[in-house]
């Protein structure tokens, strides 16, 4: 008796010990259930993405450009175009059914283009004209957690009707009528995989699917089922069914994008279709609800096959339940599966550009908030001068190794291309490989710049325009500096000459070092070190005069900088990757002005460019027809280190400055200089793009005059060797020599006629 009464309570014990245990679980599983979906969900990196084209009426477009973007962004030539990512082109008419992209609708729009490439009228399919028409941004990266999940969070009214009628249809008919687990959906599982002899359906709710994503590994044991199970039942009684289904929709992993994990259905539609979820047809909501069997089995890209036999499953269980007519099935499972290319397999597809974009946002951001906010990050990158650049610096190579060997071959480059006016950066490269991750020579690789520093010493001489203009004699004699303590600098120039007595300009465009030495000297360190600031250098120049030649190193991304102020006519403006940020509801969080700064008078930077521009009519980058000279409005400079270790080229044409750097990573010499190695970088480039020249402001204080190319002195347009060289008024030469008197005299003549018809106009208008 006494023994029944113990073996009694000992099993009221165990009982007591295994409800408490239970409770105890219970209650953790509430705890971590209502912590995890009460909270922040998920770590929702930032998307990075290159600036959306706007198409304005009146305005210009390069149309062999704007068909690049086109497919870059995967659009496909049809004709006529009937579906999102389809285009055609014909009689100066592109019709292009664009997939939309936030404010900008999904739709068919007809852009017409005028003479040289003016858009003279955007229409909606409907007739309807507008004004400005935006094309979806390309997606170029995110900044990811260290799990590399990335998704797009959608809202309940960002879900289709049709992706949840779907969605049960194949995953859970009975989702509004359970309460976690369904007794009867794994009673129907187990029949129509018996009948089929295959397995069709799954037994797992929604719910028990949500609840093994988000707290459970993918292990198959009697445990986890059991906790599975529990956490199920507890989600069903703290949140209503449209929460659950949301989360589910946000949270299910699609696909595997190299390191990259594609999550929910809002990512997997951009990732696989290039559009937002709620354009999608029936046909491709049912290839994606169709991949969460087996995403990596049926993913479109890698088993094609596969995948279309499981979306035309999923279309038959459609007509089944009569969801869709079994007319409308058929009619969906003829269409093939469309896909767009893989836009990025890591963390961005533009790993250097990525890099200044990181730099930019650290400045503004916590690290953590923009891996886990779910910011939209628009840059400036311009997707078409970025492949543009890339293919310019990879052929640019082959062609040399082709010329030079294969020492060569392992020759790296670094590039950037910015838009001067505004500061933005519109392409970058930090190696020839653009795909390639670690180090970045566009940011990060400080060389001597060779001649690049040369017109900021000349940009120096000519804002004393009283003591220097572009005609001003320099000597390129011989030169000895006395350095103390026994040293002497003796400098060369390239061709190993002197030129004795050189006119201003002639020594820039001609890149004589001698001349330019003995110009810094004249000028002055402190001259020097004002300019270096006004032009955006922080870092001082040193103080011996090999300086003034190139002894100075930077970066390319601080080069273009410096030249950013000269292109723009003496603007100062910073540089910048990124254009705008918005939160994850779309709200504006942070915008990036424009700031710009006169950092220097547009008379001296005006004749500066005009140096610039005879680099390519007279100096070292010459070999292009005026008629492309005039077009683009360029000028340029090249750069060669010494023993040739580094080749540089940065130029303008039209709105776009860019900069060249050829080298070894381990600075070893090689047969380049800048205009036989960066310049034909640039070369390649720009007949790419062929920009149209921007209109110059007109400078009142600015004279031209005929002179001599030798002398400086006045000459005329019919004399020989004669150039007309800007001045700032009250600086032009005085002097006409004897020999040319007869041919400038046709020169002054003119003006006189001209002064004496405006008299002329004039005096009668006084007299009316």
């Amino acid at each position: 008796m006494f023994r029944q009464i113990k073996i009694k309570n000992l099993i009221i014990v165990l009982i007591v010990i295994v409800l408490v245990f239970l409770i105890g679980w219970i209650s953790f599983l509430d705890s971590k259930v209502r912590n995890k979906l009460d909270g922040a969900l998920w770590t929702v990196p930032a998307k990075i993405y290159s600036r959306p084209l706007e198409i304005g009426e009146g305005g210009s477009l390069n149309l062999k450009n704007f068909i690049k973007e086109l497919n870059i962004l995967s659009y496909k030539k049809k004709s006529p175009p009937r579906k999102p990512g389809e285009y055609s082109f014909k009689n100066n008419s592109l019709k292009v059914f664009l997939r939309g992209f936030e404010e900008q609708p999904q739709g068919l729009f007809d852009i017409k283009f005028g003479l040289d490439s003016k858009v003279s009228g955007i229409k909606r399919a409907d007739g309807i004209s507008l004004d400005l028409l935006k094309l979806e941004p390309l997606s170029i990266g995110g900044m990811f957690p260290s799990h590399m999940e990335d998704r797009l969070i959608l809202s309940w009214s960002e879900v289709p009707e049709k992706l949840v009628k779907v969605i049960l249809a194949v995953e859970d008919k009975d989702f509004f009528e359970h309460h976690g687990v369904s007794p009867k959906s794994i009673l129907r599982a187990i029949y129509q995989n018996f009948i089929s002899m295959e397995i069709r359906e799954g037994g797992s709710t929604i719910t028990q699917q949500l609840s093994k994503s988000l707290f459970f590994s993918p292990e198959r044991t009697l445990i986890r089922k059991i906790n599975e199970a529990l956490s199920s039942l507890l989600i069903e009684f703290h949140y209503s069914k449209e929460q659950i289904l949301l989360a589910y929709i946000n949270d299910v992993f699609l696909s595997q994008s190299g390191k990259r994990a594609i999550h929910g259905f809002g990512l997997a539609s951009d990732h696989f279709f290039g559009t937002q979820l709620k354009r999608l047809k029936v046909d491709q909501l049912a290839l994606l609800v169709g991949m969460l069997k087996g995403p990596s089995m049926y993913n479109p890209r890698r088993n094609p096959d596969r995948a279309k036999e499981r979306r035309d499953l999923v279309i038959d269980i459609l007509a089944k339940d009569l969801i869709i007519s079994s007319s409308s099935a058929e009619d969906l499972k003829n269409r093939p599966i469309a896909l767009i290319k893989p836009r990025f397999r890591g963390e961005t597809r533009y790993p250097s550009f990525h890099d200044l974009v990181r730099i930019e946002l650290k400045n503004n951001f916590k690290e953590r908030d923009l891996r886990t906010k779910g910011l939209k990050i628009y840059t400036n990158l311009d997707p078409v001068l970025q492949r543009v650049l890339e293919d310019s610096l990879k052929i640019t190579k082959k062609d040399l190794v082709k010329n030079y060997g294969d020492r060569l071959k392992e020759i790296e480059g670094a590039a950037v291309i910015i838009d001067f006016s505004s500061g933005e950066v519109k392409a970058l490269a930090g190696g020839i490989d653009p795909s390639s991750f670690g180090f970045n020579r566009a940011l990060n690789a400080i060389r001597p710049v060779g001649s690049l520093i040369k017109p900021f010493v000349y940009l120096t001489a000519l804002s004393q325009y009283k003591r220097y203009t572009l005609t001003s004699v320099l000597d390129d004699s011989k030169l000895k500096v006395n350095l103390g303590g026994g040293r002497v600098w003796e400098p060369n120039n390239f061709d190993k000459k002197y030129h004795g007595d050189v006119l201003l300009h002639r020594a820039l465009w001609d890149s004589y070092n001698i001349a330019s030495a003995r110009l810094g000297m004249e000028l002055g360190y402190q001259a020097i070190d004002k300019t270096f600031r006004d032009l955006g250098i922080n870092k001082k120049p040193n103080e011996y005069p090999s300086l003034f030649v190139g002894a100075y190193e930077l970066s390319p991304i601080e080069v273009i900088q410096a030249y950013q102020t000269i292109s723009s006519n003496g603007f100062f403006t910073p540089l910048r990757a990124v254009r705008e940020i918005k939160g994850m509801g779309g709200d504006n969080s942070f915008s990036y002005p424009n700031k710009m700064e006169q950092r220097f008078r547009p008379e001296p930077v005006h004749l500066l460019k005009f140096a610039l521009s005879q680099t390519f009519v007279r100096g070292t980058a010459r070999g292009y027809p005026k008629k492309t000279i005039g077009k683009w409005g360029v000028g340029g400079k090249t750069g060669t280190s010494d023993n040739q270790r580094d080749s540089w080229f940065v130029g303008y044409a039209g709105r776009y400055l860019a900069l060249i750097w050829l080298g070894f990573d381990d600075n070893r010499e090689m047969p380049l200089t800048g205009r036989s190695g960066a310049l034909q970088v640039w070369k390649k480039l720009m007949n790419n793009l062929d920009p149209n020249s921007l209109t110059n402001p007109i400078i009142p204080r600015i004279n031209y005059e005929w002179v001599d190319l030798k002398d400086g002195l006045l000459s005329g347009e019919k004399c020989n060797n004669a150039i007309k060289v800007p001045y700032i008024r009250g600086t032009e030469p005085k002097t006409t020599p004897n020999s040319r008197r007869k041919c400038r005299k046709s020169e002054d003549s003119y003006t006189l006629d001209i002064l004496e018809k405006l008299r002329g106009v004039f005096s009668e208008a006084i007299l009316r």
